[in-house]
């Protein structure tokens, strides 16, 4: 940690923050869809029951095709010259487009409504059937659809017929008047004019033929038949569906989730923020925490396990660099185990054989004179104005015994904050640390409040703390340049709310039994 009495590390300054970017890696998005594993099978589960609610629900489609082969006459014969027939032309695509046109017509579809009956207005019959002509072909395909399979085709066989009858309907009505015409001619003719009446004759004789068989242009090809399976729904392709578009969905959720997610979720997250150790993970308790701070007592012991990691990780610092033990507990926000952290850690030293003296420096919501149980008659705000020495104004707990003395806030609010600023507060520090191997202050959250920030410049450790889940990460960011602007460099971060299941080692003595180790030497 920068502090004024430690020239050495004044260099360090802010170059434990880092910028905070995502990182965008397959173990990343593998964590994400674990974190959120849930949401996307909930929107797997809610696709599929859609996709079989609709299968089960919808109305059952049939769809059958019958073709029509389209056979245009030569465009220069002259004998069907005036019929109506389909002609050659130099576009083949025309010919079929002309063909499909036509069957697509509403005098068709008044025959096709009469032919089966139906109570659906020829507009309606129309609007289910297709009639497309095959590309590089001269096929035109009705499809139809339908309630039923037979109905299916029926229909689709039923445009098809009716549109080959219709045109040879409208063909014989040509040649009616046509044959007779050209009758009347042949009998004006001269009988010396032999050429001109036998070709008069010929093309008689030719549209005679031709009256007695259907239109040559267009017949059916192929006609339709029931098809085995129904088009739609499909059970098969609409389950899969809701499959991939409930994992679609799900994932798309998840990762938006992440993205827009404000708190602490995971350590990488605090790491790409902090370049400091992660000193001690504290289990979340089982135990409702939201009532204030945790006691020792009340600590299941894989959290108090946790604590004495803490202890003995600021011990190893110690230890290092030979410094006095001071150590300043502070966080980001209210509400993510700060007190709790700084009276265990306490609790845990003294456990160690340590004497230690526990200062409560958040004036605007003191929580550890009603966590242990004790109430003070003078405290910090007495000592701050030197109405009373600091000796005098600590208390102790029978329950936690005489090494561990606890300096209370005997007067909330803003007037004993602002005391904190004062020198008599940097010299209660120095002072505390003549009479006590460790001295744990409990800070207020500095993003909140600056009114602990002085004591930063004093102590000997910062230590920061975090809970996953409620810590936000714009407030660990601005956290970290707070203390990067006043040359704090914390000691590390204590964890809190880790799934016990991410723990490797859970202690489960009793720890009232733990046997007490020798005091550390003073520095």
């Amino acid at each position: 940690m920068s502090m004024s009495r430690d020239p050495r590390t004044q260099n360090t300054e802010s170059d434990w923050l880092t910028p905070h970017t995502e990182q965008q890696t397959l173990a990343r998005y593998i964590t994400t869809v674990r974190e959120r594993w849930w949401l996307i099978a909930a929107c797997t589960v809610v696709s599929v029951l859609v996709a079989l609610a609709y299968v089960s629900t919808a109305t059952k489609v049939f769809e059958a095709s019958a073709d029509l082969l389209v056979t245009p006459v030569a465009g220069d014969d002259e004998t069907t010259l005036g019929l109506g027939l389909i002609r050659d032309t130099n576009d083949p695509t025309s010919d079929v487009s002309t063909a499909a046109r036509y069957v697509a017509s509403v005098p068709v579809a008044r025959l096709v409504k009469t032919e089966l009956r139906s109570p659906d207005t020829p507009e309606d019959l129309l609007k289910s059937v297709q009639i497309q002509p095959v590309a590089q072909s001269s096929i035109v395909t009705v499809t139809a659809s339908a309630g039923s399979a037979g109905q299916a085709a029926r229909t689709a066989n039923a445009f098809a017929v009716e549109a080959v009858r219709l045109r040879t309907q409208q063909l014989r009505d040509q040649l009616d008047l046509t044959i007779p015409a050209l009758r009347r001619q042949l009998s004006r003719l001269p009988q010396t004019d032999e050429a001109s009446r036998e070709g008069v004759q010929a093309r008689i004789d030719a549209l005679e033929a031709l009256r007695g068989v259907p239109d040559p242009t267009i017949r059916v090809l192929t006609p339709a038949t029931p098809p085995p399976t129904q088009s739609a729904p499909r059970p098969v392709l609409a389950m899969a569906a809701g499959l991939f578009g409930g994992l679609l969905l799900g994932l798309g959720g998840a990762f938006g989730l992440q993205a827009l997610d404000p708190r602490l979720r995971r350590e990488d997250q605090l790491r790409e923020l902090y370049q400091l150790p992660i000193l001690t993970r504290v289990p979340a308790e089982p135990r409702d925490s939201r009532r204030g701070a945790i006691s020792p007592n009340r600590l299941s012991p894989a959290t108090s396990e946790a604590y004495r990691t803490l202890r003995a990780g600021l011990a190893a610092l110690r230890s290092q660099d030979l410094r006095t033990g001071s150590i300043l507990v502070t966080g980001s926000s209210p509400g993510e185990g700060k007190t709790t952290t700084a009276i265990n850690l306490a609790q845990s030293l003294v456990a160690a054989g340590n004497k230690v003296i526990l200062i409560e420096a958040d004036v605007h919501r003191p929580q550890i004179g009603a966590a242990l149980g004790v109430r003070a008659r003078y405290g910090l705000s007495g000592v701050l104005i030197r109405q009373i020495s600091l000796e005098d104004a600590l208390i102790t707990t029978e329950e936690y015994g005489p090494d561990l003395q606890l300096l209370l806030v005997d007067r909330p609010g803003t007037a004993t904050a602002d005391r904190l600023s004062l020198p008599t507060a940097r010299e209660l520090v120095h002072e505390a640390e003549q009479l006590a191997d460790y001295v744990v202050i409990d800070s207020p959250p500095l993003t909140e409040v600056v009114d602990a920030l002085p004591l930063t410049q004093e102590v000997t450790d910062v230590l920061v703390v975090a809970r996953l889940g409620r810590t936000k990460l714009r407030k660990l960011a601005e956290l970290g340049e707070i203390l990067g602007r006043n040359g704090v460099r914390p000691a590390g971060v204590a964890l809190i709310g880790v799934e016990r299941s991410r723990l490797v080692y859970a202690y489960t003595a009793d720890p009232a039994a733990e046997t007490p180790a020798p005091a550390l030497p003073r520095a």
